[in-house]
């Protein structure tokens, strides 16, 4: 089984500017009568770009997956979409569409093309994107990240757990999650006025070493709280300092590791049960979504137990 790659924070943010003009309140576009049934009996297909493991966005899409499955939605997820490639996607949907299924969720801006290829193709069926900017009446794209909620969230954590009012944000990359750094900066300093935040980048998602060395050299700088912004790397380095705590991204990494101060998470199910709830009362609006902070899509998850 191919090891999945590090991080998929560009999967989310790299649509930012392309959605960075939407209206922050209802969605926009053109709505569509209700669909018989209730949303226990509607069925979804999610499409995440792999297996929902990765402490990032496939894990955040896929843990949403469960929580609705829970709740009692019908919902069927298809992993690795990445390998799959349009065509094979395209059929996919194809099947799953005469078998019934009108409901689709793709995750991933990299799925924004076919996306749109799929809802030209199926006028009759509902689909949606985490982070896309695929167009068609029969569209809605969610954006999550246009609002940098995550990086202030983190902020507030980790002005209230440092003891030394030293911080990191450890990025990825500049250009996609640049505002998260700010909006934690921003939120660190509204807390703590005289603390130091620290901002260094990997330059991309998959430089282990390159993200323990940055890790390594905050803490030697006196951060005691890091936000692992580019991979789980910084939470595997700073594991090696008792004092340091770290603020996992995405996903709740305190399931995998003990020096987590909290995590701050994109909850995915609030996405999913507000697109099946919409169709099938009838309220479904193709268009563009920002997230914002009353969705409570973006949450601080501290360590259980």
């Amino acid at each position: 089984m191919k090891p999945a790659p590090v991080n998929e924070r560009r999967r989310v943010a790299c649509s930012l500017l392309a959605l960075s003009a939407f209206a922050p309140t209802a969605l926009r576009g053109a709505t569509h009568a209700s669909v018989a049934g209730t949303v226990s009996r509607w069925p979804v297909l999610l499409f995440i770009p792999y297996a929902g493991s990765d402490l990032g966005f496939s894990e955040a899409a896929y843990r949403g997956y469960l929580q609705v499955r829970h709740n009692g939605y019908r919902m069927t997820v298809v992993r690795d979409a990445d390998s799959l490639g349009a065509a094979r996607i395209l059929t996919v949907i194809g099947r799953h569409y005469t078998a019934g299924v009108r409901g689709f969720i793709l995750a991933g801006a990299e799925l924004s093309a076919v996306t749109a290829t799929a809802a030209a193709q199926y006028p009759q069926a509902y689909f949606a994107t985490l982070s896309g900017t695929a167009s068609g009446p029969n569209v809605v794209n969610y954006c999550l990240d246009c609002k940098s909620l995550g990086g202030a969230l983190a902020g507030d954590v980790a002005a209230s757990v440092s003891k030394t009012k030293t911080v990191g944000f450890v990025g990825g990359v500049e250009s996609v999650d640049g505002t998260e750094a700010q909006s934690f900066r921003q939120a660190v300093f509204a807390k703590a006025p005289d603390a130091t935040v620290l901002v260094d980048w990997v330059g991309n998602w998959d430089d282990r070493r390159r993200t323990q060395q940055l890790t390594v050299q905050q803490i030697d700088a006196g951060a005691d709280v890091l936000v692992a912004d580019a991979n789980e790397s910084v939470i595997v380095a700073a594991a090696r300092h008792p004092r340091v705590r770290v603020i996992g991204w995405m996903a709740d990494a305190s399931r995998r590791y003990g020096n987590v101060a909290a995590s701050v998470i994109i909850d995915t199910s609030v996405i999913f049960r507000r697109f099946v709830d919409g169709v099938v009362a009838g309220r479904f609006e193709g268009g563009d979504y920002p997230v914002v902070d009353t969705d409570n899509v973006w949450k601080i998850v501290w360590p259980h137990g």
